[in-house]
């Protein structure tokens, strides 16, 4: 029995990782076999740290035919900002068309000169599958915040090109100053966010839709800066208040308000040195089987 076990889990392991499922080598999502199957395909995508997300994207963006989902920025001052993902992508892909569920800031795009449409995915392609299909499809700082997973993986499904991709990036559930926060329950990070995506589930979530969990990295830690500009606007940031919460505020009352930086620390190198995901944000790239291979 235990010779054919080890049979079985060695063919996990050396079985395919595109297009292959968990359940192909196990019923039980918690036995060895299934986790040997993900931490492969989680191995597989693992890259190195990049600098920057927004170049990441843009670059990968380049001379292509992009759909941004989400493409509205919060303020939308920031349409001006030369930061801002959506006008760097338009300047960069060959053809870029953002959808949103936000009709103000769709028609202000618009009125920007940029292509967007108002449209829920959520409900199906709609108006956004005619102009497919997309060699990029991207949802920047996104997944964080819609309550329909599967409108960002369907999607891809239907409007991907053969060898497309799906670029996903998002808080990084690991990084440091993040998971410390959640320890102690303090409350710091945007209210909107309902979950943080790490990679196994990502990985599932792809797998689930026919699809694979091609390219996995965070963002180098941020190293605060020192100069009289970056102090002076840490001290500003305490002077107006703004700050974590401890959770106990919801459970206690308004005397246990605990006041710190509002801008975390960094965790310092000497104790993170040799680790990969400690970065602020994940980046996901998420591929047909056939392109992953």
């Amino acid at each position: 029995m235990r010779h054919n076990r080890s049979q079985a889990y060695d063919r996990a392991l050396a079985a395919p990782v595109a297009g292959a499922r968990w359940s192909d080598v196990a019923d039980d999502p918690n036995d060895p076999m299934a986790l040997a199957r993900r931490a492969r395909t989680l191995r597989a995508a693992w890259r190195a740290p990049i600098e920057d997300r927004v170049s990441f994207i843009v670059e990968r963006c380049r001379g292509q035919r992009v759909l941004d989902i989400g493409c509205v920025a919060h303020d939308v001052e920031r349409m001006a900002s030369p930061d801002w993902l959506h006008g760097r992508l338009a300047g960069s892909a060959a053809s870029c068309l953002g959808v949103d569920v936000l009709p103000d800031g769709v028609e202000a795009m618009r009125r920007a000169g940029f292509d967007a449409v108002c449209h829920d995915l959520s409900q199906g392609p709609g108006p956004v599958g005619d102009a497919g299909p997309f060699d990029v499809i991207v949802a920047g700082e996104l997944i964080e915040h819609v309550p329909s997973l599967d409108m960002l993986f369907t999607a891809a499904g239907d409007m991907l090109t053969e060898d497309g991709q799906l670029i996903i990036t998002t808080p990084n559930p690991w990084a440091p100053h993040r998971v410390a926060a959640g320890q102690r329950g303090d409350c710091w990070e945007n209210t909107d966010h309902i979950l943080f995506a790490f990679p196994s589930g990502v990985a599932e979530l792809a797998e689930r839709h026919g699809l694979v969990l091609s390219e996995a990295m965070t963002t180098t830690p941020d190293k605060p800066g020192r100069g009289p500009r970056e102090v002076a606007r840490r001290l500003r940031r305490r002077m107006r208040g703004t700050g974590w919460v401890r959770v106990g505020f919801a459970t206690r009352g308004p005397e246990s308000v605990v006041r710190v930086a509002a801008s975390p620390a960094q965790p310092r190198s000497a104790g993170v040195r040799g680790a990969v995901f400690v970065g602020e944000t994940f980046v996901y790239v998420v591929r047909r089987p056939t392109a992953a291979a």
